[in-house]
């Protein structure tokens, strides 16, 4: 595959650079680790100053009959934008012009074109685990839907998370689920470990999960089966064998059949000099004593892992990264403001779930634990950024809008209810207009704004709710 550029990420930047390359008639390939496009900009339903989506600002202009003319909210097609998403870049190399790629794509296991989207296989999921559209403020099953809007909007398996008990497949009315079920009889396993206990503990743990398995006592016997017979696929190797160092073995192995993933079993006392071996060839390290409730999770997921990632090789006359960012934890920097440990205090990105249409609440305001109506609420500024003795000497340059911005959403969504205090060092207004909207959340809508710093947040005991202290 040849492209102009390639662009790496796929969020607000990567879209927006993607476009302009392909308005020029250049080819482009955008690629996203996640199974969505956007990045946190879909998880915003408002963008100052004027607290509208604001991705339609990005419509092309020219190739109107082939590409989004929408929402790119929604999606992003363009006849010069190949999108592939679930997709890293793992190696580089050429110079300006000539580029080589591989890029690593990760696996749905749901057909996209069989995958109708009614959710019966989220409905029987039983795993839950914190939603990051939601900023983790609520669960989501296994099998989802990475964001409630997106057109064409297939479920995904996180397979990390998944537990394997197989409900989604079998509720499946389209069968757009695949599991690889059909081809588990091709992958080959060899266990080499000299203790007669490991063996027989394979053979019972898999009896049923149809994967071939050969079992062998040392490493002679190993290093026979495997110049016999090469469609071996994995290989779970003890560290203390007595006839072979792990060294010996290892590149022995490596010798007469590369490709192979090579997994070492070690006691707690040999864990360190086992991951030592990561770099040699060496893909993963378990622990022994093996447990039939870890050890046959793990092997169905390496499994999924190794006969469903494609890598891919492309070449691009030049690279584009827009990595994006991660929000801050301030669990970690400002331990003093209670995050994490109060109910009530949140991160913006959190207030922004909480406020949506497609959010927590729905649209409405409440406080996360309590569900009770939040109606004073205040905003601490600079928190993470400005802070020279943790190494964050700069402004983020964004936060003084976005609090303004949350701030009238709040009074919006209230009906003028909420009272709502910005806390803040000093005010940036850096933008067209930024000013003008700064001045009518305070004159209009009635936004406080007071210049200082929150020392801590601390539970009020007679009210049940939140206190901060300050000088005015």
């Amino acid at each position: 595959m040849k492209y102009t550029a390639l662009v790496v990420g796929g969020g607000i930047a990567g879209i927006r650079a993607s476009l302009d390359l392909a308005e020029t008639g250049s080819k482009v390939a955008l690629i996203d680790r996640n199974q969505n496009l956007g990045g946190i900009l879909t998880q915003l339903d408002r963008q100052f100053p004027s607290d509208r989506c604001g991705m339609c600002r990005m419509l092309p202009l020219v190739e109107r009959d082939e590409c989004s003319q929408y929402c790119l909210r929604k999606g992003l097609y363009h006849e010069n934008i190949d999108v592939m998403l679930g997709t890293e870049l793992i190696a580089l190399d050429g110079e300006l012009g000539e580029f080589h790629a591989t890029l690593r794509k990760k696996p749905t296991f749901v057909d996209p074109n069989l995958c109708i989207g009614c959710g019966e296989c989220a409905a029987v999921c039983p795993a839950r685990v914190p939603d990051e559209f939601n900023a983790g403020l609520s669960l989501r099953p296994a099998v989802h839907l990475p964001a409630p809007y997106t057109i064409p909007n297939h479920y995904v398996v996180d397979l990390d998370n998944c537990q394997r008990c197989w409900a989604c497949f079998k509720a499946c009315p389209t069968g757009a689920i695949d599991f690889r079920f059909e081809v588990r009889a091709d992958f080959k396993i060899l266990v080499v470990d000299s203790d007669p206990k490991t063996g027989q503990k394979f053979e019972e743990w898999l009896k049923d999960e149809i994967f071939p398995l050969t079992v062998v006592r040392n490493g002679a016997e190993a290093l026979t089966e495997l110049s016999e017979n090469d469609t071996y696929r994995l290989i779970l190797l003890d560290m203390n064998l007595p006839d072979m160092t792990p060294e010996d073995m290892l590149s022995r192995i490596l010798e007469l059949q590369l490709g192979l993933r090579l997994v070492l079993m070690a006691g707690p006392e040999n864990i360190q000099a086992a991951q030592n071996f990561i770099e040699f060839g060496v893909q993963d390290v378990i622990t022994k004593p093996l447990e039939e409730k870890t050890l046959v999770p793990w092997l169905d997921k390496t499994y999924l892992k190794l006969e469903s990632h494609q890598e891919l090789a492309l070449e691009a006359g030049s690279v584009i990264l827009t990595a994006g960012f991660e929000c801050l934890n301030p669990a970690e920097l400002a331990p003093f403001y209670g995050y994490g440990v109060l109910p009530g205090v949140v991160t913006a990105m959190e207030f922004e779930r909480m406020v949506s249409g497609t959010g927590l609440y729905t649209g409405e305001l409440l406080i996360p634990g309590s569900e009770k109506p939040a109606r004073r609420i205040a905003w601490l500024q600079c928190v993470g950024s400005r802070e020279p003795h943790l190494g964050l000497d700069f402004c983020s340059s964004v936060c003084c809008m976005f609090s303004i911005k949350e701030a009238v959403m709040a009074k919006e969504v209230t009906h003028g209810q909420a009272e709502t205090v910005i806390f803040y060092m000093d005010m940036r207004t850096s933008g067209k207009n930024f000013q003008q909207y700064r001045d009518r959340a305070e004159k209009e809508l009635g936004v406080r704004f007071l210049r200082c710093r929150v020392h801590s947040v601390m539970r009020d005991t007679e009210s049940g709710g939140l206190k901060l202290d300050y000088i005015d």
